[in-house]
């Protein structure tokens, strides 16, 4: 199911799993024996103080259990020396548990613990003293020690609050967040460069050569617990955390046996059950992927295999010389390659589109004293297909005299089929509360087939009708294997310990990609197909590329208490420091192919008469029913463009007048090879300077190792890598302080600062000297190997006020310096990457998240939450960059690129419990952005193009209807609100809709 690239056997490997399974056994040897000690507190009300009787207690190891009295007091005695973890259950308050309780030999300690009323459903409210999270749709107020400005998504809560799917529509709800084209996260304007994703704290390849960090839209919300988000940097962060740390966590271990399956199907008004839902004949995902069905036939994987020059291909038959011989059998080659692809088409085609689905199932038990400890197990399965259509226009322009020039505005409809398949395995096993090793397996499999089609007349040539029709379908792999550990050892001044081995591997591929770039002259004196003119050939083009990424992750850290109070498992002064290893690889390979020439009319009708039941060629429709288009018939062209002529000497002359050739307009193959390695080692303090300011200040040290070697296959292309190396190094090490401070300034109120230094680092792809083409503009992207790594300055203030449990108030600003900064750069043909000389950037976020209950009696079941985003950014341009712009009469003062000037996100919920009706609303608003950076190659220049304000509303309704169903309903884009990008002057570059989508679903919990 997820591909066949996962092994676990080479020598490698071996000694990785061994290390690490030494480790286990090291570690399971932690907890000690010794005298009795006791446990007493009390159990409070979190919202009025008061005591809470009849809660029953569970602590763990040992399973003991007591209840409190009429005034919430308890008391357990003759417990072992050790760590525990209590769990508290009562009626109507959420299931709470707290953990890194000390108990000592000959003493009691004493606790208190607050438990909340129960307003949302959830699954159980933890304390944890290491870690603090917030929820995005109801913040629990649980922050306070975390070093890092930290907050925590819980999918379920979001789910039910109108998100779905996968994380990305989650993370959107977060404040200064943004997700772009679905699966890029921005935070505070930096786009994915500056931002890390991890899974359970364990770095992952990408399964997308265009990005660094991991895509969001290949994780479902079926697996995952929560997502944490951190927007400053601490010391055990990866050095590259400069806008957000975002760390996936999957489905945890239960308390107690659980199963949950959920079923939904959705209906989109644009693409279910029209008919006109874009697509081709033999597209489609299937229901696990169809790359089988796409693969670069055999005659073709040989590079001398076809033809790879411009022009006709001819040869006398009986062969008169040694060109004739080898002629002929490239024909006979290139005849076969049409008969192996003759079922594939080139052109587009409309089909009805089923309706969306999504099915879901994870379940969990417990097994006691195995192995001298607690078995805990999960597993979980999901799987959905949904079907988007795009609609709208779309244009292009240059700039003339200063000011931008419509060049051809387009009609433009896209079609896109996704499916999104995960499963989830997880065992843990806890020999103490604070001891425990957790081994885990999470893979996904997402496949997407786009069909593009567009049209429009060329605004410099009225009469010329411009086609572009693309086919690209995408599988995307990723899996990983974890093993981590956690312990604290309570003989050595409860020092805690935690580990993490991780073995992962992706893959991208895109097998047999599609562009068919022509026009047809309405001039009666030409009415005929004529080439379309565009800057960026070849006009018929196919494409196979892949990519396959693997990555080794070790993480070791150590937390050591240096005063009683940190011994004791409270406040005090503390030691961390540890260290990790990062090696990724990635093996890169496309092949490219064209057709030669244009097929004349000629060629035309003798396809068109050897097919008389085929629609006639007549016009724009993609709809086979309504007419072929040119790309329709090419495949079926290219069975039958042999002339046969006598040559005069008994003999005949064969001429290929239309066939499918190895590229020469660009590399006919592209090959590279690049690693990565990060070796990295930090440590930091933290301590109190008396009972209201805390401080922690640390370093980490992070060397980078990067190369790329680049192969290339054919002379198509050469103008662009003139002058440039195929090969590419980075070997250089950075000191990454942090430093942050904690202020208690009243009861429930305080201020956060920090201080930190981060990097950016390049892609392989922005690196590496090698073509890719964007499916919907027909751009190229070409890597530049002389980027550089950015540096940055990082400078965070925070005010935060907790009034009351789900009541939360926060002001932040912020600022970020960048040095070599690295930016994408628009040069009409192609786009690059270029590095810039500086960049700053500095806003604000307010967070407010409150129970309206305490406004009015009667709004009690109300909760009212909102966020909002503003940023401001300027880039300082290189010398270079200055003269592209000024050349292109574009201004030198500009933004930061993909940079929202602002975001808001605004939700309401109601809550009426006795019925178990939930019902939110959710509105989303991203601000303007600089979408693409304009600039000039050769004689083309390009104007900027900027992103429009965009909003969304969402709405989402769930009912219980038994003790273990509920049902749910969510419409999702009400607004359907165009996404509108412009050049700069007002010249529309794209604006579509995608329709507004009603999903209906039922879920099952036991």
């Amino acid at each position: 199911m997820f591909g066949k690239n996962f092994t676990l056997i080479d020598s490698r490997q071996k000694t990785f799993w061994l290390c690490a399974c030494s480790l286990v056994l090291a570690c399971s040897l932690l907890a000690q024996d010794g005298q009795r000690g006791g446990l007493r507190g009390t159990v409070k009300d979190a919202d009025f103080y008061v005591g809470v009787s009849g809660v029953s207690i569970t602590l763990e190891p040992g399973g003991q259990t007591v209840r409190t009295d009429n005034e919430g007091r308890f008391f357990a005695n003759d417990l072992p020396p050790g760590v525990y973890r209590m769990t508290l259950v009562n009626d109507g308050y959420i299931r709470t548990s707290q953990s890194g309780i000390v108990v000592t030999a000959g003493s009691v300690r004493e606790v208190e613990v607050d438990m909340i009323a129960e307003v949302v459903e959830l699954d159980e409210f933890s304390v944890q003293e290491a870690i603090a999270e917030e929820s995005s749709v109801m913040p629990l107020s649980i922050g306070a020690s975390l070093q890092s400005f930290a907050s925590a998504i819980s999918p379920e809560l979001l789910k039910s609050a109108g998100s779905s799917g996968d994380i990305g529509s989650a993370l959107k709800r977060l404040s200064s967040t943004a997700v772009v084209d679905s699966r890029y996260v921005v935070v505070r304007g930096l786009s994915d460069r500056y931002n890390v994703v991890v899974l359970n704290g364990a770095r992952l390849p990408s399964s997308d050569p265009d990005k660094r960090a991991v895509n969001i839209d290949i994780f479902p919300t079926g697996l995952i617990e929560t997502v944490v988000s951190s927007k400053t940097a601490v010391s055990s962060m990866p050095g590259e955390a400069t806008g957000g740390y975002l760390n996936i966590v999957t489905k945890r271990i239960p308390k107690e046996p659980f199963f949950t399956i959920s079923m939904s199907t959705g209906y989109n008004t644009l693409s279910t059950g029209s008919g006109q839902f874009l697509s081709y004949r033999g597209g489609g995902t299937g229901f696990l992927g169809s790359g089988e069905s796409r693969e670069l036939p055999s005659i073709m994987q040989n590079i001398n295999s076809l033809p790879g020059t411009a022009g006709n291909l001819t040869y006398n038959d009986p062969p008169l010389d040694a060109t004739d011989v080898r002629n002929a059998q490239l024909s006979a080659n290139a005849l076969a390659a049409a008969r192996a692809l003759s079922g594939r088409a080139m052109g587009t085609s409309y089909k009805d589109a089923p309706m969306d689905f999504s099915f879901s199932a994870i379940g969990g038990t417990r097994v006691e004293d195995f192995m001298g400890g607690t078995l805990g197990l999960i597993g979980g399965v999901t799987y959905g297909k949904k079907y988007i259509t795009e609609v709208g226009i779309r244009g292009f322009a240059n700039i003339g005299a200063g000011v931008p020039v419509p060049t051809q505005e387009f009609f433009f409809e896209k079609g896109s089929e996704n499916l999104l398949a995960g499963a989830l395995l997880s065992a843990s096993l806890e020999f103490s509360p604070e001891n425990q090793v957790t081994l885990t397996y999470f893979g996904n499999f997402s496949a997407q087939d786009d069909a593009v089609f567009s049209y429009g007349p060329s605004l410099s040539q009225p009469d010329l009708l411009i086609f572009r029709e693309f086919m690209f379908y995408t599988e995307r792999t990723l899996q990983t294997l974890q093993l981590s550990g956690e312990h604290v050892m309570p003989g050595m001044d409860n020092i805690k310990m935690d580990w993490l081995v991780a073995y992962s591997v992706s893959s991208q591929n895109q097998p047999d990609l599609r562009k068919s770039n022509y026009a047809f002259s309405l001039d009666p004196a030409v009415n005929a197909y004529v080439g379309s003119g565009d800057p960026a050939p070849p006009d018929f083009e196919r494409t196979w590329r892949r990519l396959d990424d693997t990555n080794y992750n070790v993480a070791l850290n150590f937390e050591i208490p240096l005063d009683e109070g940190a011994k004791n498992g409270g406040t005090g002064t503390k030691f961390k420091f540890g260290g990790s290893f990062d090696h990724s690889t990635r093996d890169y390979r496309t092949d490219n192919f064209q057709y030669t020439g244009l097929p004349d009319a000629q060629l035309i009708g003798t396809y068109l008469n050897l097919a008389p039941g085929q629609p006639l060629l007549n016009g724009p429709s993609p709809d086979d029913n309504d007419g072929l288009t040119l790309g329709d018939i090419l495949g079926g062209i290219d069975l039958v463009d042999q002339t046969r002529d006598p040559n005069g000497l008994g003999g005949f002359l064969v001429r290929d007048n239309f066939f499918l050739s190895r590229a020469y307009d660009i590399p006919a193959r592209e090959v590279y090879e690049a690693s990565q390695t990060i070796p990295a080692v930090y440590g930091s303090f933290s301590f109190n300077l008396n009972d209201t300011f805390d401080t922690s200040l640390g370093t980490r040290l992070e060397v980078t190792r990067m190369n790329i070697a680049v192969q290339r296959f054919g002379d198509g292309g050469s103008n662009f890598a003139s002058g440039r190396s195929d090969d590419f190094e980075i070997n250089r090490a950075d000191l990454l302080p942090a430093f942050s401070t904690r202020w208690k300034i009243a009861d429930q109120m305080a201020i956060r600062s920090s201080i930190t230094r981060t990097v950016a680092r390049p892609t392989f792809k922005e690196i590496a000297l090698v073509f890719s083409r964007d499916p919907e503009t027909g751009n190229f992207f070409v890597g530049n190997p002389d980027l550089e790594m950015s540096s940055i300055l990082n400078y965070d203030l925070r005010w935060e006020w907790d009034p009351a449990p789900g009541d939360q108030f926060a002001v932040s600003l912020f600022a970020k310096q960048i040095r070599n900064p690295i930016e994408f750069v628009n040069l009409g043909v192609f786009n690059t990457a270029e590095n810039e000389e500086s960049a700053i950037l500095y806003g604000f976020e307010i967070e407010a998240y409150k129970n309206l209950g305490s406004i009015m009696d009667i709004l009690e079941s109300f909760t009212l939450g909102f966020n909002y985003g503003f940023v401001l950014s300027k880039v300082e341009l290189s010398q270079n960059s200055q003269e592209i712009r000024r050349q292109a009469g574009l201004s030198t003062d500009r933004p930061l690129q993909g940079q929202p000037d602002y975001t808001f996100n605004a939700n309401l919920t109601h809550e009426i419990k006795d019925w178990g009706l939930t019902s939110s609303i959710l509105l989303n608003v991203t601000g303007p952005l600089l979408y693409t950076v304009g600039g000039r190659f050769e004689s083309n220049l390009t104007p900027d193009i900027y992103q429009r304000p965009f909003t969304s509303l969402d709405l989402a309704f769930s009912k219980k209807i038994t003790d273990n169903w509920s049902f749910n309903l969510r419409v999702s884009n009400l607004l359907n609100q165009p996404r509108e990008r412009y050049f700069d002057g007002g010249l529309p570059f794209s604006v579509t809709q995608v329709g507004t989508t009603y999903t209906l679903g039922i879920t099952g919990k036991w």
